[in-house]
């Protein structure tokens, strides 16, 4: 299963439906979220990491 759909999964297990995808990038309200492999460990994680797009938050500050 890819990363792309575990993220999906994850957003819709948590209720939100007011989510798409640019590209893998994960937009939910205007925010940007990178999605990466995650590798805790924790008996729980469904090994995907969602990280707010740092490059928008870049674009920002300037």
């Amino acid at each position: 299963m890819s990363l792309k759909v575990r993220a999906q999964e994850k957003v819709e297990r948590a209720g939100i439906s007011n989510y798409s995808f640019d590209q893998d990038v994960l937009v939910m309200c205007g925010v940007r979220y990178t999605i990466s492999a995650c590798d805790c460990g924790e008996p729980d994680c469904d090994g995907v990491r969602l990280e707010k797009d740092a490059t928008v938050i870049g674009r920002i500050l300037q």
